[in-house]
């Protein structure tokens, strides 16, 4: 039988993911990847775009009469999947309706269909990865933001404005820090590696000691530096290993605002399992130990006994094999 390939981008804060997925088997054939840069504004963004896609199926190898017939791109904000519109971004500088879709398609002579971030990880994850199976999920993906998305019955919740699952921006907080987003105590104010890169700012410059001075030495402190990529997860995870207590302080901070979240999705939609993923719980797998009792402890009694909490399967490969999926949806291929 033939094999049906597909192109999937994760556009994400800090980086852009790009693999043509097999889409029987969920394999990466290829891959291929570029800083976001959101300096260089929207059509900087669409070039780099055009250039990741393009580099991926390069260097594809696939078997003799196949193609790619497809793409989708899983982009960290609020999308119009109808259009193919970026329509905001906080983690983009600002950039907003931005036709990721039709230039995308015209440039890669590919239909391209659009969704958001996390909402194409779950695809993924429901399709190849830990959610394969389960009927009520919810993923959490934390990197330069907080993402969520939620599914029953082996499909994908959208909702009504394709932005069901975004606990980043449950209030966690009655008037508390802003978000990126432009409202106020939102959960990913808290705890995304964007909210745990400020707080570690503030506090070296008040002259607390910690190892990040060192490991940061050759580059500086880039407090200038978007979406929170000061400090990157390896950094994070460095510091970690090096039992340093600033970090891990900050760390047990974030792991407790995250659980406190994830206790609210767990009484609110009682799924069967969470997965939690995103580059920063991929680097330190100690932000899911700390976060998992938390959000079952202050969840109620029943649902936050029943729900597993578990790692993404995929890791990093879990938004471009979703975003695959989504491309596939349109009728080519087989998703």
């Amino acid at each position: 039988m033939a094999r049906n390939y597909s192109l999937g981008i994760d556009l994400g804060g800090t980086k852009i993911l790009a693999g043509v997925i097999d889409l029987g088997s969920g394999e990466v054939v290829s891959t291929a990847k570029k800083k976001t840069k959101v300096e260089e504004g929207a059509d900087g963004l669409l070039s780099r775009l055009t250039d990741v896609a393009e580099e991926a199926m390069s260097n594809a190898k696939l078997p003799k009469g196949a193609s790619v017939q497809c793409a989708g791109v899983a982009a960290a904000g609020q999308v119009d999947p109808t259009n193919g519109i970026l329509l905001a971004a906080p983690n983009f500088g600002g950039i907003a309706n931005l036709p990721i879709g039709a230039v995308l398609g015209k440039r890669l002579g590919l239909p391209v269909r659009l969704g958001n971030d996390v909402q194409c990880a779950a695809l993924g994850e429901l399709h190849f990865g830990a959610g394969k199976g389960v009927d009520r999920l919810l993923c959490v993906f934390v990197g330069t933001g907080i993402g969520g998305a939620i599914s029953q019955r082996g499909r994908l919740e959208r909702g009504a404005t394709a932005t069901a699952g975004e606990i980043g921006h449950l209030t966690i907080h009655a008037d508390g820090r802003f978000c990126g987003c432009g409202g106020r105590g939102h959960l990913e104010a808290y705890a995304s590696r964007t909210a745990i890169t400020r707080v570690l700012l503030e506090e070296l410059r008040r002259g607390r000691p910690s190892v990040l001075r060192e490991l940061l030495r050759d580059g500086g402190i880039d407090d200038a530096a978007p979406g929170g990529t000061a400090i990157r997860s390896g950094v994070l995870a460095k510091a970690v290993a090096a039992n340093d207590e600033l970090v891990l302080e900050t760390l047990h901070d974030a792991a407790r605002y995250l659980g406190i979240g994830l206790a609210s999705a767990i009484n609110f939609y009682n799924p069967h399992r969470i997965v939690l993923g995103g580059g920063v719980v991929e680097a330190v797998p100690l932000l899911l130990e700390l976060t998992a009792p938390v959000a079952k402890r202050e969840a109620l009694v029943v649902p936050g006994n029943a729900v597993k909490i578990v790692p993404s399967e995929l890791g990093d490969n879990a938004g471009v094999v979703g975003a695959a999926l989504l491309g596939a949806e349109n009728g080519c291929g087989q998703a």
